[in-house]
């Protein structure tokens, strides 16, 4: 029996231009009457999930930044990890050597290397201003420290800096293609699937009792953790293989666990 349905927010709940399909919104307010709970898992901060939960009227449990922060519905917090100061300044120092523009992002705040005129294209639909600026590499201390690094470039070029950033950190680091041309680089540890399990924990269900829906790279991992998954028709082909259904919309996937739950 499914008790929770997490979905991620880019190219899968959230269109482009931060459009939100009525469709959807029914659906997951028809969750709550087969007793299904709601989540929210991205790449996203927790303070853009609270801005989508009031806009579609629906509290949710918040698996923010790829899963290195748990919020409950209720707003307790489970789980935060971030990297440690002298962590934080290597990857600041080897990213900035790039010549990609790069964004650094704490619990509260997301800053940009510099605003190109295609970053400041983006910054229109997103809810929250970027900081341009950042640096300060020494600067990193315990009541200040990043939770995500982010390089942005064409698909090519960022797959070369991934691979890189993963040779020299795979100790400390996950990396992920969020979006063909954005890398997250996360704690050592961190991806949605941890998020939704300390979930799950929390909540007292089992990874068999969870559908997930999702279009990207960063989704696999809570793919991988239940057989209730499901990708976005839009999505990558070989990310599309590792779901177990594919849809064209969010209350598609609802309308077939409702299905599950009456049959």
């Amino acid at each position: 029996m499914i008790k929770l349905f997490a979905t991620d927010l880019d190219g899968t709940l959230l269109k482009h231009g931060n459009f939100i399909k009525e469709e959807d919104i029914a659906a997951i307010h028809r969750l709550q009457e087969q007793n299904i709970d709601f989540a929210i898992a991205t790449g996203r901060m927790d303070r853009d999930i609270k801005k989508i939960c009031s806009e579609i009227n629906h509290d949710a449990h918040r698996i923010s930044q790829n899963g290195a922060f748990v919020d409950s519905k209720s707003n307790q917090a489970l789980l935060a990890k971030t990297f440690d100061a002298v962590t934080s300044n290597a990857l600041h120092n080897v990213i900035s050597s790039f010549s990609s523009p790069f964004s650094i992002t704490t619990a509260d705040e997301s800053y940009i290397s510099k605003k190109t005129p295609e970053l400041k294209a983006m910054e229109s639909i997103l809810y929250f201003p970027l900081v341009e600026g950042v640096d300060f590499a020494d600067q990193y201390n315990d009541a200040f420290l990043p939770s995500k690094f982010m390089l942005l470039g064409s698909e090519k070029d960022i797959i070369v800096l991934q691979e890189k950033i993963n040779e020299q950190f795979k100790d400390v680091s996950e990396t992920y293609l969020s979006d063909p041309r954005c890398v997250d680089i996360v704690p050592k540890g961190v991806s949605k699937a941890l998020g939704l399990r300390t979930l799950a924990k929390h909540l007292g269900i089992d990874p068999e009792e969870m559908a997930v829906i999702g279009d990207s790279y960063n989704d696999i991992p809570m793919f991988e953790m239940t057989p209730n998954s499901f990708a976005m028709s839009t999505a990558p082909k070989s990310v599309q293989e590792k779901a177990a259904h594919v849809v064209d919309d969010v209350h598609q996937a609802i309308e077939c666990l409702t299905h599950l739950v009456n049959n």
